[in-house]
């Protein structure tokens, strides 16, 4: 911090903030945590949105939920990003779809240890 002098208030809260500041650092990171940040803006979305899916056919509305769930599988079949206890779903999902093509020079991602 520029210009602060060392001992005051503002110094010491900037040491106490900087431990939390390289977890949230951490947390941006994470691809779970953009994964929940997406469904909680959908939810968000559904709920200001309510009145309107309530003048919709039910149908046409589970038709696009449908659509939606099965863009995320097909996505998490493609990406090997699923949650660990979806793991033997898309285990035995996953043959029936074409393996993740990669640009030429590039490999798949490494795959991740098994979680705990």
């Amino acid at each position: 911090m520029a210009n602060v002098p060392k001992g005051s208030p503002i110094d010491s809260l900037g040491t106490a903030v900087d431990p939390l500041w390289k977890q949230i650092k951490v947390l941006f990171g994470e691809h779970h945590f953009w994964t929940i940040v997406c469904a909680f803006v959908v939810v968000m979305m559904t709920i200001t949105c309510y009145r309107l899916l309530k003048s919709i056919s039910p149908a046409l509305v589970g038709f696009v939920l449908l659509l939606l769930v099965g863009i995320l599988l097909l996505h998490w079949t493609q990406t090997r990003t699923e949650p660990a206890f979806l793991t033997p779903f898309i285990d035995w999902l996953a043959p029936f779809f074409p393996s993740a093509v990669y640009p030429t020079g590039h490999h798949p991602p490494p795959k991740l240890p098994p979680r705990s």
